[in-house]
């Protein structure tokens, strides 16, 4: 009960602080994310220990070496705490869904169609692709604790979870690749929003044609009763009516507040539920909710704790190092070549350092200030689009990273295999597109 209370009062202290901005309630929350990632440390097992370890302990030394002292040597813990209370606190607001009895109708539905493979692929990549843009790896979790009962073949399988989820790492604003990146641009969320949601839709199109199976010979039992039909249907649109309703939402609450979209989002978790159960009269319902939720959180969380609050920590310190001198000299070299040996670098840099398990809430922030500065001649969009595709590109193929690791997991083979032998022409190709796409935009 107490970790819970812990990492909650993380979550909320975040939101306190973004939004008073006080000295004292700063100190607090340091003190409590110190405590935060002592307690989900102690949970993790060896391997991620030493990770996780290795990176605090690490850049706290960096700081020791650069004169700082006291809470000062925790600086940069809190730099990444925007994108921790999204991950904690998103679960909740599919909680709406769940209590209309939409996501489990909309789930339930998939057993109509396991035997036409074409069906299930369109099926399971379409509910992908709208769960994972609010719910994040959740939808992963959500969707393959049914889908694995239905026993699909598991390389289609890996091509629907790819197909529908990597899109939205893209353009959700529920994601970290786009919170980051625009955070560290001062970009209203609504200004990089048509350049993701236009390659997501791209992407898209890729994965229908190149990931789809060949039409069964087997068709699926189709649904006689007027009935069903309807209420699939209802069920469909209220979903997507929810997801579109809450985008919508936070691109007006960001035009009207100037808040920045990640502290929005992280209310918005909280608040839509509240006034859900208000409105819905559900107490009841919600308060045994909360206690699953209780749990999730505690048992499930504690990499993601551990490795935000210690990625933001090392991140900061490697500041001081040379490191970054040395990657703002590459980066200025391949400007002087051309925007695609920018982004060739920048993908390399990054999917390189997702092979060595550094995160790209590391590397990243890192990366996307040096593009920004006049030595490299590389527009804001295409700068900031490089870093966002480059987050989905290695999080796809690094068998070190969460996505690539819950995929290969589902579908019970190694990540390599899943991601390359599975999938490779797919990321090739978006490769390839992505390139196009980077000359076009750096043309704005």
């Amino acid at each position: 009960m107490f970790r819970f209370i812990i990492f909650t009062a993380m979550c909320l202290l975040f939101i306190i602080q973004s939004l008073i901005m006080n000295d004292a309630v700063d100190a607090v929350f340091i003190i409590v994310c110190i405590l935060a990632f002592g307690m989900a440390f102690w949970m993790l097992n060896k391997k991620n220990r030493l990770f996780t370890g290795f990176l605090f302990l690490a850049g706290m030394f960096v700081h020791f070496l650069y004169g700082n002292q006291g809470l000062h040597l925790f600086e940069g813990i809190t730099q990444n705490l925007a994108l921790l209370t999204i991950i904690l606190l998103a679960p909740l607001i599919s909680l709406p869904l769940k209590g209309e009895g939409i996501l489990d109708s909309v789930i339930s539905k998939l057993n109509e169609y396991k035997s036409d493979q074409r069906k299930i692929f369109y099926a399971v990549s379409f509910l992908m692709m709208m769960l994972a843009p609010i719910l994040n790896m959740g939808a992963l979790r959500i969707v393959h604790g049914f889908v694995d009962k239905l026993k699909i073949e598991p390389k289609l399988l890996s091509h629907a979870y790819y197909g529908g989820f990597t899109q939205a790492i893209i353009w959700s604003p529920f994601f970290a690749s786009v919170g980051v990146v625009i955070t560290i641009a001062e970009m209203p969320y609504m200004t990089y929003m048509p350049v993701g949601v236009t390659f997501a839709f791209i992407q898209f199109l890729a994965a229908i044609f190149l990931l789809r199976p060949a039409k069964s010979r087997t068709m699926a039992l189709t649904l006689t009763e007027t009935n069903d039909r309807a209420e699939i249907k209802r069920d469909f649109g209220l979903l997507i009516s929810y997801i579109l309703f809450l985008i919508l939402f936070l691109i007006l609450l960001e035009y009207v507040t100037k808040f920045p979209i990640l502290l929005l989002v992280s209310i918005n978790c909280l608040i839509i539920p509240f006034l859900w159960t208000l409105l819905r009269n559900k107490w009841g319902w919600m308060k045994d909710q909360i206690k699953l939720y209780k749990k999730q959180m505690t048992t499930s969380s504690n990499m993601e704790i551990c490795l935000f609050l210690s990625a933001g920590l090392f991140g900061n310190a490697l500041l001081h190092t040379p490191i970054t001198s040395g990657l703002r000299n590459a980066i200025t070299w391949a400007s002087e070549g051309s925007v695609l040996l920018v982004f060739l670098f920048v993908v390399s840099f990054i999917t390189l350092m997702a092979y060595f398990g550094i995160h790209q809430i590391i590397a990243v922030p890192l990366v996307f200030p040096l593009l920004l500065v006049p030595e490299v001649e590389v527009s804001l969009f295409s700068a900031a689009f490089m870093c966002i595709f480059s987050w989905m590109f290695s999080a796809s193929l690094s068998p070190l990273n969460a996505l690539n690791i819950i995929i290969s997991q589902c579908v019970r083979d190694n990540g390599i295999r899943v991601a390359f032998s599975w999938n490779g022409k797919y990321f090739l190709i978006l490769f390839i597109l992505s390139c196009i796409y980077v000359l076009l935009l750096n043309q704005f």
